[in-house]
């Protein structure tokens, strides 16, 4: 998305914008590949239209067993009506057999925002 900001763009409330819902889903992977490789197909498939990846530690337990381990965290950018497909997409190729996959609603952003969305979407 480019960084340059529009004159005079406000924020707006994604009900004031032709109704459609925006989210992010969060998701983690074990390796940056594996991070890159799902998100390069969902923008190719035209489901999400960003991700930003980071590297972070996670402490967890899973089978009775503590973890301590690198991993990479994954927020799609997209909207509400891309919710499924993307959910089972990722489902389907995700290296973890429990992946996580939460959706947060967006409630607010500036318009530029929602149009660069819905033009790579659509």
């Amino acid at each position: 998305m480019k960084n340059k900001k529009e004159k005079g763009e406000v924020l707006m409330d994604q009900n004031e914008k032709s109704g459609m819902s925006y989210i992010f889903i969060y998701t983690t992977f074990p390796t940056k590949k594996s991070a890159k490789k799902i998100t390069k197909k969902l923008i190719k498939r035209r489901e999400i239209v960003c991700a930003n990846i980071r590297k972070h530690t996670a402490v967890y337990v899973y089978g009775g067993k503590n973890y301590d381990e690198k991993e990479f965290g994954c927020i799609f950018k997209t909207r509400e009506d891309k919710w499924t497909a993307v959910q089972s997409f990722v489902l389907k190729k995700h290296p973890y057999e429990t992946p996580v996959l939460m959706k947060v609603q967006i409630d607010d952003s500036n318009a530029g925002f929602w149009n660069w969305i819905d033009e790579n979407l659509d």
